[in-house]
């Protein structure tokens, strides 16, 4: 039993996104994209596993690590797609409590000075979510770079290794699409004493992603030639 959200399926998920509403928007669909290249690296471990089953080339020392490595970062991928669900659910949910401070009286001072508190409040939590979002993407970049590590130095045999391509865009896309939901919700902060530290934590993602993502991909392309 779990204490994770429901998502909608796919096809549900497409039509709520298309609806003339608010939400879900661009950054309940980057934790949906995201969610899948956790799928697909999923996928790639267990064809791994399959591939290997029978296996009698290697001592049994190795045919005992090599299903673990497969399977710990099976698992791994599996934990990540329940944070990319909750952040789904996390970014409908901060919309509307944007919406909500939004819609707040302000006639009096006191009214607009507690209404721009509350609309700050609200920019910070909108802000923290697609930040989750873009570390939790990174996350889907070690996962691959791990399984190109073991499979490098022959310590698994990957299978449907291509979709690892697959998972790295995906990821790309999610995180490209998460940053846009930042710079429209920092922009909200100006004079805000949170700003610093939320821009802080996005420039050293931003930075990390930008360094990561290129090497990846020519480690990705790369393996796929020479395999």
């Amino acid at each position: 039993m779990t204490n994770q959200p429901e998502t909608e399926s796919g096809r549900d998920f497409a039509e709520s996104l298309a609806a003339a509403t608010p939400t879900p928007g661009g950054g309940a669909a980057a934790a949906r994209v995201a969610l899948l290249a956790t799928s697909l690296v999923r996928m790639v471990t267990g064809i791994s596993l399959q591939k290997m089953e029978g296996d009698s080339g290697s001592d049994a020392t190795g045919a005992e690590c090599r299903p673990a490595i497969l399977e710990e970062t099976g698992e791994s991928a599996t934990e990540l797609a329940e944070r990319f669900r909750t952040l789904e659910a996390a970014d409908i949910a901060v919309f509307d409590n944007f919406m909500s401070a939004l819609r707040l009286p302000k006639e009096s001072e006191e009214e607009k000075t507690a209404r721009k508190l509350a609309l700050c409040d609200a920019a910070e939590k909108a802000t923290n979510v697609p930040l989750d979002t873009l570390s939790a993407c990174l996350e889907v970049f070690e996962l691959i770079d791990n399984l190109l590590d073991a499979a490098s130095i022959g310590a698994v045999r990957l299978g449907a290794d291509s979709d690892l391509g697959a998972a790295l865009e995906f990821s790309n896309a999610a995180f490209r699409a998460a940053e846009l939901n930042i710079h429209a919700n920092l922009s909200m902060l100006g004079g805000d004493p949170r700003l610093e530290a939320l821009s802080t934590r996005y420039g050293a993602l931003r930075e990390r992603f930008e360094e990561d993502l290129p090497a990846l991909r020519t480690r990705v392309l790369g393996w796929l030639k020479d395999h």
